[in-house]
């Protein structure tokens, strides 16, 4: 009788030993599944906000950007002055359509640059150059009205730039 209880108590032993085996197999499978899962990308609920703000921080650097190449423009345009239609009252009261460039005053033809002279209507490169040229070997305008002695600039002309220039 000594024998069946050694041999059933050895049973026991065995049975616990393999249920408390399977046991601690199976937390450590049910921990290992748990922690895998919080640390999926998928179930981080932080990854979504990591991600929306990297997309955030990317748009504004885009429009800091974009505001930086604005204010260049903004530098650029008012360098250059903008052609547009506008209507000149002459001294005569009479009212003429011509295109324009804004200004912020009289041009001063004695001493104004190419770029400044380009900025009269009817103005461009080559009359700008030929104002100069005359400038330069006639000693300087003496009169507004001798702009008329360049080649090229007569009384329409003239009409369009004597509010706009001075000597």
């Amino acid at each position: 009788m000594e024998k069946e209880k050694k041999g059933w108590s050895e049973k026991v032993k065995l049975i616990t030993m393999a249920g408390l085996a399977v046991a601690i197999l199976s937390g450590a499978f049910v921990l290992f599944w748990q922690i895998q899962k919080q640390n999926s990308p998928a179930k981080n609920p932080y990854a979504d906000a990591q991600k929306l703000q990297s997309e955030v921080n990317n748009l504004n650097k885009k429009i800091d950007d974009l505001n930086k190449a604005l204010e260049d423009a903004k530098k650029g345009a008012v360098e250059t002055s903008v052609t547009t239609n506008t209507t000149v009252r002459s001294t005569s009261g009479k009212v003429a359509g011509a295109e324009t460039e804004k200004q912020t005053g009289l041009v001063n033809i004695n001493t104004a640059s190419a770029s400044q002279l380009e900025t009269l209507p009817g103005i461009g490169p080559t009359y700008a150059k030929r104002i100069i040229d005359y400038r330069q070997s006639n000693g300087g305008f003496k009169s507004i009205e001798e702009i008329q002695n360049v080649e090229g600039i007569g009384p329409k002309t003239f009409e369009k730039l004597k509010d706009l220039i001075t000597v």
